[in-house]
């Protein structure tokens, strides 16, 4: 691997590809460390075997994901306990000029922190949205706000903290002090080359794609459906994503067969390649309904695709609306159904706020662009611990 940046950085996260069933954030920080990779950062992958529920199938020892050196430490305990995790990150930490680490609610997370403050090495910290309040009020709250406490003190020892929009700063610095440095890097897509127009072929599609959980609010978009349905709109809605809570697949099932969308409505897991780009190429219109989102890297993929996009107002996705891309409104039934009802009406609107979406990812919204953001952010990171009086 070429080093032109002359940059050596370690990634230290609680999971990684191929545990796409983690969510987001694993795709994205997959993206982000091929494309510093690509501009000639030695970036390295320090990680744990964890795959959610189950452990993921990988050898022992440092390996190549992707063209990309990548450790997989052997967890212990669920979700992500691996002892042997803090010596080898202590030992990586030596050899980096600045450690990157993702999440804070994950013991991998915390012990990164302790080996970089050991190595004295400078931290760029990403929270990918765990410090939302909705984020931080879903789930084990009280769980949350325990390790938050016992934490803090630590996290803000973090160099830099690295946000996806300006709402994610906002949180960050709620939570862990107004003078905290923040820094705002949008998450990158890789744009699709030859995405055509939007077709006028049978019913147009309603698309969702993402995980399938409780905070997505699916259940608000299938109440939307039904109302589009009675107001005598002909169209179909797609929701596809990895479902790791069958209980949560079942109750929306009964909602969709309760509302008689049965015939309009269907559910699919997770869709990866040529699928995933299938699926966006279906699509009349995308929405993302979610209750809270840092940043939602299906929006600017489905408007890579010449899609437009409806956004809740849980999501930092107000520059549709200034862009004309698409809408960002509240997420109530009516709310959504208002929103989407336009473009199954009208396949020149959707045409026009689909080419002004692909506009918009081109200028502002593309890896390589990311990952020239995200090496400023580690040089300046750099700059500042060297420039921290010493303890």
């Amino acid at each position: 691997m070429s080093s032109r940046s002359g940059l050596r950085v370690l990634q230290a996260t609680p999971g990684y590809a191929p545990a796409y069933e983690l969510g987001g954030p694993i795709q994205s920080l997959e993206g982000l460390t091929h494309h510093l990779a690509n501009l000639g950062v030695d970036v390295r992958v320090l990680t744990t075997d964890s795959g959610g529920d189950k452990r993921l199938d990988v050898a022992d020892g440092w390996q190549q994901w992707r063209g990309i050196p990548v450790r997989y430490v052997r967890r212990w305990f669920r979700p992500d306990v691996a002892p042997g995790y803090f010596p080898l990150a202590l030992i990586e930490a030596l050899r980096a000029d600045v450690l990157h680490v993702t999440g804070i609610f994950s013991v991998p997370s915390i012990q990164a922190m302790l080996a970089a403050l050991a190595a004295r090495r400078p931290v760029v910290l990403s929270t990918r949205g765990a410090l939302e309040p909705g984020a931080l009020s879903y789930g084990p709250v009280r769980r949350k706000r325990s390790w938050l406490s016992a934490v803090r003190p630590l996290l803000r020892q973090a160099t830099v903290f690295h946000a996806t929009s300006e709402k994610e700063a906002q949180s960050i610095r709620a939570s862990l002090g107004a003078s905290s440095e923040v820094r705002v890097v949008p998450n990158g897509v890789d744009l699709p080359a030859d995405a055509e127009p939007i077709e006028a072929s049978g019913d147009p599609v309603v698309g969702f794609l993402g995980r399938i959980h409780p905070v997505k609010a699916l259940g608000q978009l299938i109440d939307a459906a039904a109302i589009l349905q009675e107001r005598g709109l002909r169209f179909a809605l797609r929701i596809a994503g990895p479902m790791p809570d069958p209980r949560y697949r079942a109750e929306l099932e009964a909602q969709i067969q309760k509302l008689g969308l049965g015939r309009v409505a269907l559910l699919s897991g997770e869709l990866r390649g040529a699928e995933k780009r299938a699926f966006y190429e279906g699509c009349r219109v995308f929405v993302l309904p979610s209750s809270t989102e840092n940043f939602g890297n299906v929006v600017p993929e489905a408007l890579g695709y010449r899609i437009p996009v409806v956004a809740s107002r849980f999501t930092p996705w107000a520059e549709l609306e200034d862009v004309g891309c698409g809408r960002w409104v509240g997420n109530s039934p009516r709310e959504l159904a208002d929103a989407i009802e336009p473009y199954l009406r009208d396949l020149d609107l959707a045409r026009r706020a689909g080419e002004l979406g692909r506009a918009l990812v081109q200028r502002r919204y593309t890896w390589d662009a990311a990952a020239r953001s995200m090496i400023e952010v580690y040089n300046e990171s750099i700059a500042l611990h060297r420039r921290a009086p010493p303890d």
